[in-house]
């Protein structure tokens, strides 16, 4: 595999992930914006399946991503890209339970649906339970993602694999995504979603960059900074 095929298939999966999961956010966040959501799972049965098979397809992008650039970032630091590939696995795990909980709702749903029982609250604690555990396992999924992508932006700089200008872009990115999910957990409101922005834009001008350009592979590591 040629060092460009491969750098164009990374820029490829990075804007499948991106947008598969964009476009499950947004089926999922119509349904959850209603107080009544768990009463329009089952009705929209089709759209929160599309939503699952979405962000099953994100997470296999995100390990496509890792397996693809491996061989890559191993010829300049083998732990880098070993570490890389490991926390974009449990990425992708963790966001795979969150996809299996919006199944469990929708089958709360059908049974809210198709109750007469007039007593129906314990369904609505089970799916505020679910609903509750989705985002810590996108929470949990997130503080690997922005440890791994910031090591990895560490490495784009100091090779200059991709323009300095467009590494430093994804330090700050998932610098302040990791700052982001950590307010979150200590409930700090600082920021808000304005943290999302830098790391948003680099994963959108990344793939495009690796689609177009490629890597630089010029500038060879020494070879006592790769791992044997």
């Amino acid at each position: 595999m040629s060092s460009l095929f491969a750098a164009r298939m990374v820029g490829a999966l990075f804007l499948i992930s991106t947008s598969s999961y964009m476009v499950a956010s947004s089926l999922i966040g119509e349904l959850f914006s209603s107080p009544d959501y768990l009463e329009l799972f089952y009705p929209n049965k089709y759209s929160v399946t599309t939503a699952v098979l979405l962000e099953f397809i994100n997470s296999a992008a995100v390990v496509g991503i890792a397996i693809v650039i491996y061989p890559i970032v191993k010829q300049y630091n083998e732990r880098i890209a070993l570490g890389y590939v490991a926390f974009r696995l449990i990425e992708a795990v963790m966001l795979l339970i969150g996809a299996v909980a919006l199944l469990s709702m929708m089958r709360l749903s059908k049974e809210l649906v198709e109750t007469t029982v007039n007593n129906v609250e314990h369904l609505h604690t089970m799916a505020t339970v679910l609903r509750a555990e989705r985002y810590y396992d996108f929470q949990m999924g997130m503080i690997p993602l922005a440890m791994c992508g910031f090591i990895l932006c560490i490495t784009f700089y100091q090779y200059r694999l991709v323009p300095r200008l467009l590494s430093g872009l994804g330090l700050l990115g998932y610098f302040a995504l990791l700052l982001k999910i950590l307010f979150d957990f200590f409930d700090v409101s600082l920021g808000g979603a304005l943290l999302y922005i830098p790391g948003a834009l680099f994963e959108f001008i990344l793939p495009l960059w690796l689609i177009v350009k490629g890597f630089n592979l010029d500038e060879k590591p020494k070879q006592s900074e790769t791992v044997e």
